[in-house]
């Protein structure tokens, strides 16, 4: 294989970017390549088929977003609530950035309607964020609750960055935060 001209989390995050603008029945190979500098041919020396980079590319980011904003959940120097302050804040800047932004929700819908064997790494991306969430409410409701709670979580920030994006305000995602938040404490409070 040849080496890259460029480094690879610099060809990953352009071709995040690239499937996350166009989707992936609208990203081409050719379309791949040129946003990395190289040609169709070459590009094919690094990546048989466009399945093949994109799995790289969901694997990728699922690993960036589990280091910066996943591990959050788990900083037990911080309590609950800072930490899932701190996980919204990191949401709002992350999913709103076009480093990034909300890859597995635009790949997710495209992998619904005919790409199935992509739903696999973006069902672990969406269970790791809850798996993230749950960990926050450990302690205070049974764990069949807290994972049903952080899916919901899960999908109220999903719908926010949705949101954020159509209208062009993080407010929605810092909405969702207040109301984890408020959950939270009412979790936390005595009885």
């Amino acid at each position: 294989m040849r080496p890259l001209k460029i480094p690879r989390e610099e060809l990953l995050l352009r071709c995040a970017n690239t499937f996350k603008r166009l989707g992936y029945h609208g990203t081409t190979m050719d379309v791949l390549a040129s946003a990395c500098g190289f040609t169709k041919a070459s590009f094919y020396h690094h990546y048989p088929n466009k399945e093949a980079l994109l799995r790289d590319v969901l694997d990728w980011t699922h690993q960036v977003i589990n280091q910066t904003l996943f591990a959050v959940a788990f900083d037990e120097k911080l309590t609950p609530q800072e930490r899932l302050s701190k996980m919204g804040r990191k949401a709002a800047r992350l999913f709103q950035d076009d480093s990034i932004g909300c890859l597995m929700g635009v790949v997710a819908v495209d992998a619904a309607y005919g790409k199935s064997e992509l739903l696999e790494p973006i069902r672990g991306f969406f269970d790791a964020w809850a798996k993230a969430f749950a960990h926050l409410l450990e302690g205070e409701v049974d764990e069949g609750q807290a994972l049903l709670t952080a899916r919901q979580w899960v999908a109220d920030y999903e719908g926010a960055i949705l949101l954020a994006r159509v209208y062009g305000d993080a407010a929605y995602i810092d909405a969702v935060t207040r109301r984890a938040l408020e959950h939270l404490s009412a979790c936390q409070a005595p009885t």
